[in-house]
């Protein structure tokens, strides 16, 4: 009898420690709207008011722009998106790698996908590059880029106050 009751002890300790741990995984793998909403607004929010204006947003785009245009030609064509994607790809694959390693190796893997990760620009899935490019010239330029990021900020300003905040990601908008 003894024995029955130690080990159901055991049995419940471990569930309620287990129990516990696991929201805090839970956690850290998936960001809810609200922290994904305010890490948005805390990247593009250049004058810190905690709104995002159309002025900033484009001024970020412009800014990712000139990282997808390699060859400072004005244009971003589908194979500078696709070159772009593809060094993002190798470089998550080569941190994966170096994850479990120490020093050296895996500080490089981390500042490589930090580099090669992918800023935010309209048109950066080839569906979505198509649909961007109005002129069809298979290649979008600034102008192009420009209209469609304003088009995405009047999406996300759902309350239509002309600027981006947490009022625009709460559910009663």
């Amino acid at each position: 009898m003894r024995n029955r009751a130690l080990i159901l002890g055991v049995t419940a300790l471990a569930i309620a420690v287990t129990g516990m741990a696991a929201p805090s995984f839970a956690a850290r793998d998936k960001m809810t709207p609200e922290q994904r909403a305010e890490r948005m607004i805390k990247r593009l929010d250049t004058n810190s008011d905690s709104k995002v204006s159309l002025d900033e947003f484009q001024a970020r785009m412009t800014t990712n722009f000139k990282t997808f245009d390699t060859n400072g030609d004005g244009q971003i064509s589908a194979d500078e998106m696709k070159a772009k994607r593809q060094a993002f790809r190798d470089a998550r694959k080569a941190w994966h790698e170096a994850k479990g390693k120490d020093g050296k190796e895996r500080d490089a893997a981390l500042a490589q996908l930090r580099e090669a990760r992918p800023a935010m620009v309209p048109g950066m899935r080839p569906k979505a590059f198509k649909r961007v490019d109005t002129d069809g010239n298979g290649s979008l330029s600034a102008a192009e880029v420009a209209s469609a990021s304003e088009k995405m900020f009047k999406r996300r300003d759902k309350n239509g106050d002309g600027v981006i905040d947490a009022a625009d990601f709460s559910k009663k908008v």
